[in-house]
């Protein structure tokens, strides 16, 4: 007893120490799993640090080339900014009396005295791009400028100039431009709260592509060098600007052009009616050569095109014109669409019917070779059998020939014996084709007298009911009972329609015939 007891505590014993061993061993398995996580939690998080360093140290690199190639192309001159966009007052910039004032900033005392420490005003006027934060982009490399083109006989040439612009540049740059968020502007003065830009409504209008814009939250103010512009093309906002302008439109466009220092494309400028003063705007669609370009001291060859409002009506109506097009073209489809329905079910009518013919047609010829083969032989000419069950006439069986005239212009003959039932007419005519007609449509008829065999069914049974009394044996009216051949003369037969002819269905009645009847 005391034995079994110790035995019990050692294996439960050593059962205690197995499960702790276990346990142990988990956790050092969730400890280990645990640190391996946290590992690699720290490394990814060090290659994410060490990502963010490597893009920062790439846009720092950009930027650099950036400023690099922006000095290259503005002659040592670089002024990048974010500043606070406010509206200036335009009352006090007319009272000073600046003629070119119409796209000009006024930009803060640290942007002018960055300026001068780099000597900007040996580039001759200051030119700026003010751009949106979102759409602000490195300018591109410098490009030489574009031949001028000679303006077409529609042209309008303006001159404007600048008696104090200084020597231009030898090479031009071009900035991306003819995007929404993007123009270009000359600077007033050095004026403006330190942080803050002041823009004219004309810069706004540009920047916002709103003729009622108004300047808020931050821009960003690229110092650049533009090239003298040689070409614009205009467009007005309204129609009539042609109407209204008549022989006054390049004195009204050489009167702009003197307000202002630059054109992007893109741009909105405002066209005074010399007249009545009257305020047309005006978008720029192109420039040459390059997307902005400077307007001082420069002749321009100018176009103007027809107005966005007859743009957007020739655009309509295109639009219109597109979709009846495709109305046209979608009832023709479904037209073809219908007719080839149409075709496919015609042929398939066309080959059920020539289907149902062929079947009519050798169901109909294997009538024929059924009624032939049931035929009996056709009696010799001339003979005569004395008794027989034919009745009516007494005597001999007499043999004579009857002639069929068939629908179609056939004409057939056979001998009957006139102690052969009637039926037999039928199926030898039946089994000739019968010109076409279907079995039972028709009676036989005589002309000279006139006598009617008639594929009466209605009256088969009276007449089998005859025959069976006078001895026919059930054999159905014989052709001596109508009264046939008699004599051993010759019957002439012509095939009458019962109702309108119909096509031959080759189909043979249930019992295999029908029953005649003669009216005379």
């Amino acid at each position: 007893m005391i034995s079994f007891e110790l035995n019990a505590r050692a294996n439960k014993l050593l059962a205690e120490q197995k499960a702790r061993a276990e346990k142990e061993k988990a956790r050092l398995e969730k400890e280990r799993v645990l640190a391996e996580r946290q590992r690699a939690r720290e490394l990814a998080r060090e290659a994410e640090a060490q990502q963010r360093r490597l893009q920062q140290l790439e846009a720092e690199q950009r930027a650099k080339d950036a400023e690099f190639e922006l000095r290259e192309a503005n002659r040592g001159v670089f002024l990048r900014l974010e500043l606070a966009a406010l509206p200036a007052d335009e009352a006090a910039v007319a009272a000073k009396g600046v003629r070119r004032s119409k796209d000009k900033i006024i930009l803060p005392p640290s942007a002018g005295a960055l300026l001068m420490n780099q000597d900007a005003s040996r580039n001759g006027a200051m030119l700026f791009e003010v751009a949106l934060p979102a759409a602000a982009s490195v300018p591109s490399l410098p490009t030489a400028p574009a031949t001028t083109s000679a303006p077409s006989a529609a042209a309008a040439t303006t001159t404007t100039s600048a008696p104090n612009t200084s020597t231009s540049a030898s090479s031009s740059t071009t900035t991306t431009a003819g995007v929404p968020g993007r123009t270009h502007a000359g600077v007033l003065e050095f004026t403006a709260p330190e942080g803050c830009v002041l823009l004219p409504r004309k810069v706004a209008q540009s920047l916002w592509g709103r003729l009622d814009a108004v300047p808020q939250g931050s821009v960003v103010v690229t110092y650049v060098l533009l090239p003298k512009g040689d070409y614009v093309r205009l467009q007005p906002m309204s129609h009539g600007f042609h109407e209204a302008m008549g022989d006054l439109l390049k004195e009204a466009l050489e009167a702009e052009m003197m307000t202002l220092s630059t054109l992007s494309e893109g741009d909105w400028i405002t066209v005074n009616q010399p007249d009545d003063g009257k305020e047309w705007p005006l978008r720029v669609q192109e420039l040459r050569p390059g997307a902005a370009v400077s307007v001082l001291d420069t002749d321009l060859a100018a176009d103007v095109v027809p107005s966005l409002e007859a743009e957007e009506y020739l655009a309509r109506w295109e639009e219109d014109q597109r979709r009846q097009q495709e109305r046209l073209a979608a009832l023709a489809a479904e037209r073809a669409e219908q007719e080839a329905a149409e075709a496919a079910s015609a042929a398939r009518r066309q080959a059920e019917a020539a289907a149902a013919a062929a079947a009519a047609a050798a169901e109909r010829e294997a009538l024929q070779q059924r009624l032939a083969a049931s035929l009996p032989p056709e009696p010799e000419a001339g003979a005569s059998t004395s008794g027989g069950g034919g009745g009516g006439g007494g005597g001999g069986d007499q043999v004579f020939t009857c002639a069929f005239t068939l629908p179609d212009g056939t004409r057939v003959l056979r001998r009957f014996a006139a102690s052969q039932p009637a039926q037999l007419l039928f199926d030898f005519v039946d089994s000739r084709g019968a010109g076409g007609w279907a079995r039972g449509s028709y009676r036989l008829v005589t002309r000279m007298p006139r006598r009617v065999v008639e594929p009466a069914s209605a009256s088969a049974a009276s007449a089998s009911a005859l025959a069976s009394a006078e001895g026919g044996g059930g054999a159905g009216v014989t052709l001596a009972e109508l009264g046939l051949g008699v004599g051993g003369g010759s019957e002439a037969f012509l095939l009458e329609a019962l109702e309108a002819p119909r096509a031959a269905a080759g189909v043979e009645g249930a019992d295999g015939g029908s029953s005649m009847e003669v009216c005379s």
